[in-house]
C-alpha cells in the first residue's frame, strides 16, 4: 500500500474566497486542514479545524502548517506573509498579490530568500480550457491570432464587506478580477506591452469602480479586450481567441473551437470555480515538491493594474 506523505494545511481568512478550497479539500488526501485563521468567532467556529484570530496566535501555539492559502483582503497580505515565509510556510495567496507594488515586490523578495513559495492563485491561468486552447492556437488551428477579448462578472455589492473600501482592497472591480483577466490575455497573447482603461463606472456609488474596459497591445499586433463587472453576470464567453481562420471560444460550460468553413469542436469541458481551484492547487504542489522555483507573475501583474488605473488620469497609454 502506498503511503501519502500529509502536509498541514491552514486557511487564513475564513470569508467568500475561501468556500471554494473548503469543498475541494477532499480530492486532495495529502492536505490535512489543521488552523484556520480569521477575526470572526462565528466564521472560525464554522469551519472544523482549530481557530485562531490571528497568524501570530497560530504561529505562538506552535501550529506551523506547511502550506497556507491567503483569502484576506490584500491590503493584509504583506502583514500576514511575512511571519509565515519566516516560519517556513509556502503561501498560496488569493489575488491580487498585494495593494501596492512595493508590497508585492517585498513578498516576492522574501519567499526568494527564504526559498519559499509564494505564489500568485490566478485560477484561469492553469486551467484545462486555456492550456487545450493555446495548444491549438500554436497548431494554427484558428490561423493567425488578431485579438483576444475577456469578460469577467461577479455579483457583488460593493457596500458590504471590504471591497469597496479602497483602504483594505486597493481598488474595486479591476484590481479583483484584473489578475485573471491579464492572465487570460497573456496566456494567448503573450506578454502585455502596453494597457489602458478606457472606462471606468461606480454604478453602485461606492469609492471603487465596478465596470471597466480595458484595452491591451501585445507582440505582433494583438490586441486585448477586457471586460470587467460587479453588476452583471457577463452573456459574452469568458475568452474568445479571435484568429483570420477562426476563433475559440472559451464559455464557463464548454470550449469551443469554431473553423472558418463553420464547423465547431468541443475541445474542453466546463470552467467551473472548483475545478479551477483543484488545478491551481495541484500546480501549486508540485512548485512546493519541486527543487527550482519559478518566478511569480503576481507583482508584475499588480504593476499593470497600477499602470491601467494611471491611464485613467493620463488618459493615454500607460507601461508597467
Amino acid at each position: 500500500m502506498s503511503a501519502v506523505l500529509v502536509k498541514s494545511f491552514a486557511l487564513v481568512g475564513a470569508g467568500r474566497a475561501s468556500r471554494d478550497w473548503l469543498e475541494l479539500l477532499p480530492e486532495f488526501p495529502e492536505l490535512s486542514l489543521e488552523a484556520v485563521v480569521d477575526p470572526d468567532p462565528e466564521r472560525r467556529r464554522a469551519i472544523p479545524a482549530r481557530g485562531f484570530a490571528s497568524v501570530a496566535a497560530m504561529l505562538e501555539a506552535g501550529r506551523v502548517p506547511r502550506i497556507a492559502v491567503l483569502c484576506t483582503p490584500p491590503s493584509l497580505h504583506l502583514e500576514l506573509a511575512e511571519p509565515l515565509l519566516r516560519a517556513g510556510v509556502d503561501l498560496l495567496v488569493e489575488p491580487p498579490l498585494a495593494t501596492t507594488p512595493a508590497d508585492a515586490d517585498r513578498i516576492a523578495e522574501i519567499a526568494e530568500r527564504l526559498d519559499r513559495c509564494a505564489v500568485t492563485g490566478g485560477r484561469l491561468r492553469t486551467s484545462a480550457a486555456v492550456a487545450a486552447s493555446r495548444a491549438r492556437i500554436d497548431a494554427g488551428e484558428i490561423g493567425r491570432l488578431c485579438a483576444v477579448e475577456v469578460s469577467l462578472g461577479v455579483k457583488r455589492d460593493s457596500s458590504e464587506g471590504w471591497r469597496g473600501d479602497p483602504a483594505l482592497s486597493g481598488g474595486g472591480v479591476w484590481m479583483e478580477l484584473g489578475p485573471d483577466a491579464l492572465d487570460v490575455a497573456e496566456a494567448f497573447a503573450g506578454p502585455v506591452r502596453r494597457i489602458r482603461i478606457l472606462e471606468a463606472a461606480s454604478l453602485q456609488g461606492a469609492d471603487v469602480e465596478d465596470e471597466v474596459r480595458v484595452e491591451t497591445t501585445h507582440d505582433s499586433g494583438i490586441v486585448g479586450l477586457l471586460r470587467l463587472s460587479w453588476n452583471d453576470l457577463p452573456s459574452r464567453p469568458i475568452a474568445r481567441c479571435i484568429g483570420d481562420r477562426g476563433e475559440i471560444v472559451l464559455g464557463s460550460a464548454q470550449t469551443l473551437l469554431r473553423r472558418e468553413s463553420g464547423r465547431e469542436e468541443v475541445i474542453s469541458d466546463e470552467l467551473g470555480p472548483v475545478s479551477m481551484c483543484a488545478a491551481l492547487l495541484n500546480d501549486f504542489l508540485r512548485e512546493c515538491r519541486g527543487r527550482e522555483r519559478r518566478v511569480d507573475s503576481g507583482a508584475q501583474t499588480l504593476a499593470w493594474i497600477h499602470a491601467g488605473y494611471r491611464s485613467l488620469t493620463s488618459r493615454r497609454w500607460e507601461l508597467a
